[in-house]
């Protein structure tokens, strides 16, 4: 029956028909509870549906949504147009498609309006990459909805991110002791980065981790609803003023290690290095502040860190230590000459080791 109505669809020129049979096919199709249709019959249906799509009206197209958005009998070339729909059309497929595509949500995560970025939150099993992503260009909403998400993982590289965000923000900081209550593994990793000794680690985080008062934390800032300060066993912990956001709209090594230098943390842009090469913090501290330029340079060629990072890391040293900066260009050119020269590989792919 179903390949019939498809050949008999192939025959219709007029829109208004096709868009009228289109929505017979597509409820017949999804109430055949009984049948589960074959990969070629699911093939065959969602290439035709491509092929007049254009020519379908939103009658038409929301039946689509409304009845195979959820649902395993679409294509992923199918889910990822429905995708590309205005949102009322495209929010279920966003949420919930099983069948849309890593590909076309991460479009949508890089290009899309942020209400784009919430739905893509909301779904289970996203990707590391999708997630970084996310916090990197997402606003605050987005990152809230991602700490509330119990399907996802949040890996130890997004959890630093969150935790910059977390010194200046109530809020964030707030949605991190919230997730650690609730999920176990977010908590061992939130340990493990204590344990670790990171300076991105907010002190009332470091307290309430310590005595196992993560409610206590939760509350009081609750009850200050993020605002200026937050009260954890009677001490005043100040925020900080500045808002802290990711470099470029990444979550890279190189773009957490800029936003570091351009919020002066470089006790812990130390730290990040120190974890990426296995080499003590308080050594690259005194490299950073040696006049050794050569020095500097095979320390930082050691993170694989990219040569306009390079560049930006040199402009940030200098304006730390107070130097000038008339010799970024020939030193970046020596960065390139060495990578080129030894073929030095990034290694930095989806974590950081703690």
């Amino acid at each position: 029956m179903l390949r019939e109505s498809l050949e008999e669809l192939a025959k219709i020129r007029e829109p208004a028909a096709r868009s009228k049979l289109i929505r017979a096919l597509v409820a017949e199709y999804a109430r055949s509870i009984k049948h589960e249709p074959s990969e070629l019959e699911k093939d065959l249906f969602c290439k035709i549906v491509l092929s007049v799509f254009d020519q379908l009206d939103r009658a038409a197209r929301y039946e689509l949504v409304v009845r195979l958005a959820k649902t395993h009998r679409i294509t992923s070339e199918l889910a990822d147009r429905l995708a590309q729909e205005d949102y009322e059309l495209s929010e279920p497929v966003i949420e919930c498609s099983p069948a849309v595509s890593e590909g076309a949500l991460m479009k949508l995560a890089r290009s899309g309006a942020d209400r784009h970025r919430v739905s893509i939150a909301k779904r289970p099993g996203l990707s590391e990459a999708l997630i970084d992503t996310l916090i990197a260009r997402g606003p605050r909403p987005v990152i809230h909805m991602l700490l509330a998400n119990q399907d996802v993982s949040i890996s130890v590289r997004a959890t630093l991110a969150l935790l910059i965000f977390a010194n200046s923000e109530a809020n964030v900081l707030s949605g991190l002791a919230k997730r650690a209550l609730s999920d176990e593994d977010f908590l061992e990793t939130l340990n493990l980065v204590v344990e670790s000794e990171c300076p991105l680690v907010p002190p009332p985080l470091i307290s309430a981790l310590e005595r196992g008062t993560l409610e206590k934390l939760v509350k009081g800032i609750d009850e200050t609803n993020g605002d200026t300060s937050i009260e954890i066993d009677g001490h005043i912990y100040s925020r900080h003023e500045a808002s802290v956001q990711i470099a470029n709209g990444e979550l890279s090594f190189d773009a957490i290690l800029l936003t570091l230098f351009d919020q002066q943390r470089v006790d812990a842009a130390a730290w990040l290095i120190s974890r990426k090469i296995n080499l003590d913090s308080t050594v690259i501290l005194d490299t950073f502040r040696s006049d050794s330029d050569a020095a500097v340079m095979m320390l930082m060629l050691r993170t694989g860190i990219r040569d306009a990072t390079y560049r930006d890391f040199l402009k940030a040293r200098c304006l730390w230590l107070e130097r000038s900066t008339r010799n970024i260009h020939s030193l970046v050119t020596r960065y390139k000459s060495e990578v080129a020269k030894h073929g030095i590989q990034k290694t930095f792919a989806d974590k950081i080791p703690v």
